[in-house]
């Protein structure tokens, strides 16, 4: 494939190889919007960036949700930002993306609305950042790791001091000067690159090979990675304005580079923060956790149910006639009970016959020549058993 170039392009191009675009550490996008961990809420925010290397800009949209205890927020945002470096006139796009959990303990009583007096808060997520342009593309993904003192001296004030962090990984397209041999490798050119008129050699096209354009870009552009750890630090100031709605102001102090070297960015920008939710009843004092508690609180609650057509106020039910009580239904006669039938009689049963003497054995017969004893004689006869004989 063959490339054609306007032999007066050829500096820019060779310009263009020559200019390095570093990626800058600490340029992510925030990780907080609110440090009010009471309900779930949508913050909409504004951060401008002021520094040596040139301005920020940054906008922002948070989703925040609110556990049960009031002491979880998981914070989920959307961000354009946008970098206009002083070394060159093309301005910088890019997007972010944010996820962090924040952990608020409160250390001190709570006001009647739930806004602890003195709190610890510590976050952790993750804000990767890509910035696209002509000269500078790069890709910033760092873990925030972040501590701050929740401050409330009034319960429509709270100072929040904090500091954050950020080991990043840095992914860079950097371009650097390349030799481009211009004679051996122009296959064609045009008639007007032999006048030695300015005017008409403007108008002159080369065709280069396609290796020598390859050999260019591969000489010429690298990519980059590279590791820092940025810090930053600031203050947040967040006023209550009633129970849904707060107004947030942010600063910060920052730098392009590890730690807080490279140029240092200062940030100041504000935020509107709505609670869509209510806030939880955990953080509120034990009087208000029961004000939604109530049997009309609960009853109105529940009218969603399928038999909420046949409800009433209580206004209503106090204007009903009260019914009368109905007189008891006589109670019927026990009737009387059935007479139990006799059992009949049944005959027992008749003993088993008696068993029957046993005969005796007869005795043996003496042997010969013994002599027998007397036969004892048959007693008499008695009047009551006369003698048959």
């Amino acid at each position: 494939m063959r490339t054609r170039l306007p032999l007066g392009s050829l500096p820019t191009f060779l310009l263009l190889l020559g200019n390095t675009a570093h990626a800058l550490p600490g340029t992510h996008v925030p990780a907080i919007s609110t440090y009010d961990t009471r309900a779930s809420s949508v913050v909409l925010a504004y951060r401008h960036g002021a520094s040596d290397a040139g301005p920020f800009n940054t906008f922002s949209y948070n989703a925040n949700f609110t556990n049960t205890t009031g002491r979880l927020s998981a914070q989920f945002g959307l961000h354009y930002v946008n970098y206009a470096p002083k070394i060159n006139n093309e301005t910088a796009h890019g997007v972010g993306a944010s996820g962090t959990a924040l952990f608020e303990f409160p250390v001190a009583a709570r006001w009647d609305d739930g806004v602890p007096k003195a709190a610890l808060a510590f976050y952790v997520g993750s804000t990767p950042t890509v910035y696209v342009s002509g000269e500078r593309n790069y890709l910033t993904i760092p873990l925030n790791l972040g501590f701050a003192v929740p401050l409330s001296p009034h319960k429509a004030l709270t100072l929040t001091p904090w500091f954050e962090i950020a080991p990043s990984a840095n992914l860079d397209t950097v371009f650097k000067p390349a030799d481009v041999q211009i004679g051996s490798n122009v296959a064609n050119q045009s008639p007007e690159c032999s006048s030695t008129d300015p005017a008409v050699l403007a108008n002159c096209k080369v065709t280069l090979n396609q290796s020598a354009i390859e050999d260019a870009v591969k000489k010429g552009v690298t990519a980059d990675l590279s590791f820092k750890v940025p810090l930053r630090a600031g203050l947040e100031a967040g006023i209550h304005l009633g129970p849904s709605v707060d107004f947030n102001v942010y600063t910060a102090v920052g730098a392009l580079g590890g730690g807080f070297s490279g140029s240092s960015v200062v940030t100041i920008g504000g935020g509107l923060v709505f609670r869509w939710d209510d806030i939880v009843p955990a953080v509120l004092p034990v009087e208000r956790r029961l004000d939604r508690e109530g049997c009309d609180a609960i009853e109105s609650r529940f009218r969603s149910c399928p038999g909420s057509r046949q409800w009433l106020t209580p206004e209503q039910r106090a204007r009903l006639p009260r019914a009368q009580p109905a007189a008891p239904a006589p109670l019927a006669p026990k009737p009387n009970p059935a007479p139990i039938a006799p059992k009949p009689f049944v005959a027992p049963a008749a003993p088993p016959p008696a068993p029957a003497p046993a005969v005796p054995a007869p005795a043996p017969a003496p042997p010969s020549g013994a002599q027998t004893a007397p036969t004892a004689a048959p007693p008499a006869s008695s009047a009551a058993f006369p003698n048959p004989n």
